[in-house]
């Protein structure tokens, strides 16, 4: 379980996405827009990012990626990978990406 409060924030917001998307499959086609949370690490933040389910299982398929709103990413301990109009990718890096991997909840 993730140490602090950011990192309980983006494990929380990472699986309720997987929940969000889980419902997505029986509801929306996989080309069609979603509200997902933001994964950032802000604690306070309860935004929406658009995104496809296509496009969230790309972030999905790395561990370290998550999926955030433009200026919602910390350059302390990650960097952008991938920039839409709508939202960043972001990979985690050094023990943030160690975390990231282990509190994966598809990793089982």
């Amino acid at each position: 379980m993730p140490g602090d409060a950011r990192e309980r924030n983006e494990a929380l917001f990472r699986e309720v996405n997987e929940r969000i998307e889980d419902v997505g499959t029986t509801l929306a086609p996989d080309d069609e827009p979603m509200l997902f949370l933001c994964e950032c690490d802000d604690t306070h933040c309860l935004e929406k990012v658009s995104a496809t389910r296509v496009e969230y299982e790309a972030i999905r398929a790395v561990a370290t990626h998550f999926v955030v709103l433009p200026g919602h990413e910390d350059p302390g301990v990650e960097h952008v990978v991938q920039q839409t109009e709508r939202f960043l990718v972001v990979e985690k890096e050094g023990q943030a990406a160690h975390e990231a991997q282990e509190d994966d909840p598809r990793e089982t």
